[in-house]
């Protein structure tokens, strides 16, 4: 622990000293934990209401800036007593659980529009959404349309809140123009090689 001085000088003829304080710490968090109702939702669009998901629903494979594809994930709480948690998501193998891709980022929430006891991420920005890392698929494991185990946990920051869900979802390529979904289905197919899907000049 550092530690910083106070000293004082008094009039003279007195003795000076010194008094020793402790700079303020950090509050540690408390062991209590406080359960949340976690609802996952993948991510549709900037200021646009989140896809609910439920059991088998399919999820976006979403051409990422930085090249690649990524599912954005989401998610509705219930019980938040703070507005900043860190999110979670991982999609597992249905077969033998193992974590095949996962991503984490602290986030801001806010209320739901009409049911205050509900808080959800700050839909304006994709950034309040994990961004899980699923193409290009170098694995010899097949991702689009097969059913994975989409897990979701929440944890908040500055309180004991602490939950989380899972639920099979399909991974897809969901993308209106055909070139996009081209280029979704040929990155995110087992066993991808670079330059595989690089485009004729």
């Amino acid at each position: 622990m550092r530690l910083r001085w106070l000293c004082f000088f008094p009039i003279v003829g007195l003795a000076s000293g010194c008094k020793e304080e402790s700079e303020p710490q950090s509050k540690p968090k408390s062991d209590v934990v406080v359960p949340l109702e976690v609802l996952p939702a993948d991510f549709v669009a900037q200021d646009q209401p989140m896809k609910m998901l439920s059991e088998g629903d399919g999820i976006q494979l979403v051409a990422a800036p930085q090249g690649g594809h990524v599912i954005h994930i989401g998610a509705r709480v219930r019980g938040l007593g703070s507005d900043t948690v860190n999110l979670r998501t991982r999609l597992r193998d249905p077969v033998t659980n193992a974590i095949q891709m996962e991503e984490a980022r602290d986030i801001v929430m806010r209320p739901v529009p009409g049911q205050p006891e509900w808080m959800e991420p700050d839909l304006r920005s994709v950034s309040q959404v994990t961004h899980i890392p699923a193409c290009p698929n170098y694995d010899d494991v097949v991702l689009i349309d097969a059913l994975w185990k989409l897990e979701v946990i929440v944890e908040e920051l500055e309180g004991p809140g602490l939950g989380s869900a899972s639920l099979g979802v399909k991974p897809m390529c969901a993308q209106t123009d055909a070139a996009l979904a081209a280029m979704c289905k040929c990155e995110c197919e087992a066993k991808y090689v670079l330059g595989k899907c690089a485009q004729p000049n």
